[in-house]
């Protein structure tokens, strides 16, 4: 077959919206050898293989370091299926950033060479018609995830004319509300920063993982945060704190790449208390980054006596903060310094010395001086009971103010 009738034949396959399958197809149709195409992280999308060659279909792939660290138009390489070996053939799809691979699987004494011309055409045609499909199906997704958010943005702050109104736009997103729901907010934190995760791909996973685990629910953005709706289950209304920290036990496998914290708000019997329990959830989540070191839940009704800055105004809570900590603001600031951050990670860390220096990369002598120049600018020891209740007060108001962003440590 001429190129110019196998472009005419991939552009059908479109015009059908035969999808990556049924590119994958025509190709290995056309060369009569195995294809499979890939995501960016190996999961694979198509995997297409003739009758003559006995290579079974995986969910993913893992992809050799010869592909991972290279960006040629064409790598060949050695890939093993079921610890059998096999020659590959791979062409990287999109330009600049990776969307995804196309390989084409031979015997081992295959080569470039033994190929015809018109091989490496037809595959390299076929990873732009890829790389179409994929970038459509991007556009598809984010244009349901942008009309998603903003229903969820709309019943948090009750924009509608009526309950009517709410029960018809849930049932087009499988959403019952009726009954008591809780109000979720995740923060997702990369865990490297040597990798650069798609938080459109998280936030999917997230809206799949908890649509499969509690239907009903619905997952939406906000302010960059991960915002969940999800009905109560009747059964698990006498301890929903357990089923709660069940459900978001199983959520880290499917978000590997990410760390995250999770504020919990209290349940809403209605639709018109969302707002408070979404209020809620956001207040947990940023006391959580003081008092929790993992990716526990924090739920709004188990925070204590921390919950009596809730209802405190913003200016309120800005001026004691001050009262407290504005000695190390000002030295920090006057001498580019970090004893407010020391402070953070040292009382983050238990007050334990050898924990908090970890943190802050220093050594223990280093944290030591920074203590006792705490201690001499805010005239107190750290050993007395209210100056540590005090500090801890000003650091749980600094984490709800937004004054310290601190990331979740693995």
């Amino acid at each position: 077959m001429s190129l110019a009738d196998f472009l005419r034949k991939i552009a059908a396959a479109q015009a059908n919206s035969t999808g990556i399958p049924g590119l994958s197809r025509i190709l290995m149709n056309e060369i009569n050898m195995p294809v499979i195409i890939t995501d960016a992280k190996g999961r694979v999308l198509s995997w297409h293989c003739p009758p003559s060659v006995a290579l079974f279909p995986e969910e993913r792939i893992m992809l050799p370091s010869t592909i991972l660290n290279h960006r040629e138009n064409l790598i060949e390489g050695i890939i093993s299926f079921k610890g059998k070996k096999f020659k590959y053939f791979c062409w990287p799809i999109g330009e600049p950033k990776i969307l995804g691979y196309l390989l084409v699987i031979g015997k081992l004494e295959e080569s470039l060479e033994t190929k015809s011309l018109m091989f490496g055409q037809y595959a390299e045609a076929v990873s732009l018609a890829v790389m179409v499909e994929i970038m459509h199906q991007r556009e598809i997704v984010n244009i349901e995830k942008n009309y998603r958010d903003e229903f969820v943005r709309d019943l948090i702050f009750n924009n509608f004319d009526g309950i009517d109104e709410v029960i018809r736009l849930g049932k087009i997103w499988g959403c019952n509300f009726s009954g008591a729901h809780f109000v979720m907010v995740i923060q997702l934190f990369n865990k490297s920063n040597n990798l650069e995760p798609e938080q459109l791909e998280a936030s999917s996973s997230i809206e799949k993982f908890f649509i499969e685990k509690v239907p009903g629910s619905i997952v939406g953005e906000m302010a960059h945060f991960q915002v969940v709706i999800s009905p109560l289950p009747q059964s698990q209304s006498a301890d929903w704190h357990f089923f709660t920290r069940d459900l978001l036990a199983g959520l880290s496998p499917i978000i590997s790449e990410w760390d995250y914290i999770a504020g919990v708000g209290k349940i809403s019997g209605s639709i018109n208390e969302l707002y408070r329990s979404y209020q809620q959830a956001k207040v947990a989540l940023e006391l959580g980054k003081l008092i929790q070191h993992d990716c526990s839940p924090v739920f709004f009704d188990e925070l204590g006596a921390v919950r009596l800055f809730y209802n405190q105004s913003e200016q309120d809570l800005d001026e004691y903060y001050k009262e407290v900590m504005e000695p190390l603001e000002k030295f920090d600031r006057e001498n580019n310094g970090s004893l407010l951050m020391t402070l953070w990670h040292y009382f983050r860390a238990g007050r334990n010395m050898k924990k908090a220096s970890e943190k802050l990369f220093i050594h223990t002598n280093t944290l030591r001086y920074r203590l006792k120049k705490i201690e001499e600018l805010l005239g107190t020891s750290l050993e007395d009971e209210e100056t540590r209740f005090n500090i801890y007060a000003a650091l749980t108001v600094a984490a709800i103010l937004g004054k310290i962003e601190p990331k979740i440590q693995s």
